[in-house]
């Protein structure tokens, strides 16, 4: 099943009612009021100050339909909550009452959208295994830009990043092949 805009719209309402149920929309921050389309290079969704809830258009065409249904409850938890309290442990607390699951069942989900936004840039890293005495590059994330934080990376004896426990000894942007964003 791919998802299409309608779609997206009663996905909201209902999950609107579901969340409803388990914390009245009367004693919310900001009362959700309406849904909205982003073309956002970096978010699944968005919630603002006016009750606008944002949905990345980059769903239309794909069949993530349960990182759809986690976004949504992710911006309702914002809209609950308040938008001042970011990612705390209030919003964190609620986001989980909500059903807010991102985690890596959705993996498969994550690519589909990832695609269809395009990235500029692969961000690889260089890391060490100790037990092995070897080195490993691998595929950290996709980005949009570039980022001093590692751009300017310079790990030290006991200050470092690391992957899966495992030491980062450098980064390294690529440019992506699929870059669809323009």
């Amino acid at each position: 099943m791919l998802i299409d805009w309608p779609y997206i719209e009663r996905a909201f309402a209902e999950i609107t009612a579901n969340v409803d149920l388990l914390c009245p929309l009367d004693q919310w921050s900001i009362q959700p009021l309406k849904l909205s389309a982003t073309q956002h290079k970096t978010k699944y969704g968005m919630a603002d100050v006016n009750g606008v809830i944002y949905i990345n258009q980059a769903f239309v065409g794909t069949s993530a339909v349960a990182l759809l249904d986690a976004t949504i409850r992710h911006e309702l938890a914002h809209l609950c909550v308040g938008l001042q309290h970011g990612h705390d442990s209030c919003f964190k607390a609620i986001a989980k009452k909500f059903g807010a699951n991102f985690g890596r069942h959705l993996k498969q989900e994550t690519a589909q959208v990832h695609v269809v936004i395009g990235h500029k840039y692969l961000l690889f890293a260089t890391i060490e295994n100790k037990a092995l005495n070897t080195t490993t590059e691998i595929l950290f994330r996709r980005v949009h830009r570039k980022h001093a934080k590692y751009l300017d990376y310079k790990p030290g004896r006991f200050r470092y990043l690391t992957i899966k426990g495992q030491k980062v000894l450098n980064f390294r942007y690529v440019e992506s092949l699929n870059n669809h964003s323009g």
